[in-house]
Formats: C-alpha cells, structure tokens, sequence
C-alpha cells in the first residue's frame, strides 16, 4: 500500500529521515511508501523516492538522508520466530517494489537482518556511521575523545564562543567553503535547505551551534537535527582561515550535550570522506553498519563500480 491512506494517523519510523514531513521537502513531494498493515496500523514500511541516473529510473533515499527503513514491527516473539517474520516482512516489500527496478538502499541499523535481500538479488555493502548510544554520562563520554579532540576542545573554548541564534544562511555558506576546499561538488539546493529548517523548526527538530570570537568572525558552525531517539550531526562547516582553532571539535561536543538534553543518542551520521572519517572516529563511539542493498542492472552496476576509481584517479575525495 502507498502512502495514501487517510484512514492511518501514525506511521512508525526508524528515525526522523522517515518522518513523511521530511521525504516531503527533500523529495520535493515525490516519495512513495510500501506500507504493510494489519487491523488499521502500519507493522512495515519502506518510504523511497525515485531519482533519473544516466536515463534510468532508480530507487533510493533522497538527499541529506542517511538511510530509509526497513521498519519493522517488533513483536517480542524469541529470535527464531522474529527473524522468519522479518524475512518474510523483507521479501513481501521487496516484491512490491516496481518491476526490474534498479534499487539503491541505504538501510536504517535497526535493520540488521539483510540476508533476505542477497537471495531477492541484490549486492551488500556496509557504510558506516559512529554513534552514542547512551548519552547520560557525559564525563564517560568525554574520557573516550582521543587527547588531540580534547586539546582542541580547551584551545577553541578559550578562543570562541558558542552561539545558538545565527540563521541558517551561516551553516550553508560554510559548508559551502568546506565542500570548496575538499575539491568536492556542493550537491545542495539552497532553498531545499531553507524549506527544510523551516519545517524543522515546526517540528522542534533542529539545532545550529556557530562558533564565533571575540571580532565576531565565525570559525565553524554545525547543524544537527533530532527526534527523542537520535540527533544526528546533519552539516558542518569551518572557515578555512581558522581551521586550526579546534571550533569544529568543540562545535561536535557542544553538540553531543544538547543532544543528551534531547535524544537518547547521538550520531556524527557518518562519512566516506577518509578525513572526515577519522575525525570522527575521534571521538570515541561506536561503530554502526549502514548497509546499502543495491541491484542494479549491468550498465549502472559497471557505472557503480568505476566512479571511486575515476574520482581517485582525478584526486575527488568521496
């Protein structure tokens, strides 16, 4: 079933990248979702939207989303039962989705019981993320960073303050310098940016942190938004001229603490981007697997397979 149905108040989400207000402005209105249901109530969904990929239609998540579904419904019967319900959840979804369809999915890590789509067909690649599960002692938290997170931490506290008022335009502008200076593609409308802070502000969703001295010059600024699961470190930006400030680690731990007052976890919502990966990884959390289910056919798949490589080859950083 779609998404239409006015008879159902409540769909059931894995995280806020699911919630059918945010596919509604980074899909611009143009998702679907398979939908189980049993007695009124959705027990599995899978919200997707279409993109054009070199003249083929492909299934995936839109922009600025981490990852869609699959939900599932949890029952509370023992691993056996709970893992033959899932697979049977999985394969019923996957044969709703469009015919010869080329897929590309970016599971929630609720999803962990992928062996269902290997034998539907598709190629299983983990991406990852890094995350805090527990968020209730900070101080735990903070003896995990690596020592150079911390210097960074002292340093920029004494250097910067942390404002919470600057618009949006503040975070766009400095993603769009640090995009600039990893030799990468700014991938972002603008305006789909804007409309989506606008509609994370209705929802109570969003938080900007900026990082600005005593001259008012901004050093870093982070946008993260969140449900009362997960808030999840969505955009980031440092001006160059102050890279070596430590605004950007400061900014993250800033941003770990305003989430324990809002979330019970915390994601950096993960990166390929070797660097970036490694920041991070600095700070301590836990490994989390993204899987991407893909079925592609040859012509796409070949594509799939050679743009790491040709980027490597023209220095584009993934």
């Amino acid at each position: 079933m779609m998404k239409e149905n006015n008879q159902i108040n409540e769909v059931p989400v894995n995280s806020i990248f699911e919630q059918p207000w945010w596919l509604d402005v980074v899909s611009n209105n143009n998702w679907k979702s398979i939908e189980l249901i049993n007695n009124n109530k959705i027990y599995a969904r899978l919200p997707y939207v279409e993109k054009n990929v070199m003249g083929f239609k492909v299934i995936t998540v839109p922009q600025l989303t981490q990852s869609l579904g699959i939900y599932i419904e949890g029952t509370g019967a023992k691993r056996t039962k709970s893992l033959e319900r899932n697979k049977k959840i999985i394969n019923e979804i996957v044969d709703k989705l469009p015919e010869k369809s080329n897929v590309v999915l970016y599971l929630d890590s609720n999803c962990n019981y992928v062996l269902p789509f290997t034998w539907k067909g598709f190629n299983l690649t983990p991406t990852y993320t890094y995350r805090f599960d527990d968020l209730e002692n900070l101080d735990a938290i903070w003896k995990g960073f690596k020592e150079n997170i911390k210097t960074d931490i002292r340093k920029a506290s004494k250097k910067v303050e942390i404002r919470d008022d600057m618009p949006v335009d503040t975070i766009i502008e400095l993603n769009k310098k640090t995009f600039a200076r990893q030799k990468r593609k700014y991938p972002i409308d603008d305006d789909m940016i804007k409309k989506l802070d606008k509609v994370l502000i209705e929802h109570n969703a969003r938080h900007i942190l900026t990082a600005v001295d005593s001259e008012g010059r901004i050093h870093g600024a982070a946008y993260f938004v969140y449900d009362s699961n997960r808030c999840y470190y969505l955009l980031g930006g440092e001006d160059s001229e102050f890279r070596n400030s430590g605004a950007g680690s400061l900014l993250v731990w800033e941003g770990i603490k305003f989430a324990s007052k809002v979330s019970k976890a915390f994601d950096f919502e993960g990166s390929n981007i070797e660097n970036i990966e490694r920041f991070f990884r600095a700070f301590g959390g836990e490994p989390k697997i993204i899987m991407k289910a893909s079925r592609l056919n040859w012509f796409l798949a070949l594509a799939e397979f050679l743009k790491p490589k040709i980027k490597k080859i023209i220095g584009y950083e993934q």
